[in-house]
């Protein structure tokens, strides 16, 4: 797994540049789809998103980002609702 750094201070180079590039992957996804998008990526109770759910729906469609920990593609999954939902 890469740096565990999540808030951009302190992670590496490679980490970012990943991050950037799923952020990107996932952007017209999420205009598209809005907060359904989300939906199949929660836990079971809805409360949050469920990394190994977000892994499952990246492995057939952008396996590069697996390398990413938990907390960077939870990290990067956030951004991407911030940034691109209405």
């Amino acid at each position: 797994m890469l740096s565990r750094g999540f808030d951009g201070i302190g992670m590496a180079p490679q980490t970012m540049r990943l991050r950037a590039r799923l952020l990107e992957f996932l952007k017209f996804r999420v205009l598209a789809a809005q907060e359904a998008f989300f939906s199949d990526l929660q836990t079971d109770d809805g409360s949050a998103p469920d990394p190994a759910r977000f892994r499952r729906w990246l492995a057939p469609l952008w396996p590069e980002a697996l390398v990413l920990g938990d907390e960077e593609l939870l990290a990067t999954l956030e951004t991407a609702r911030r940034l691109y939902v209405n």
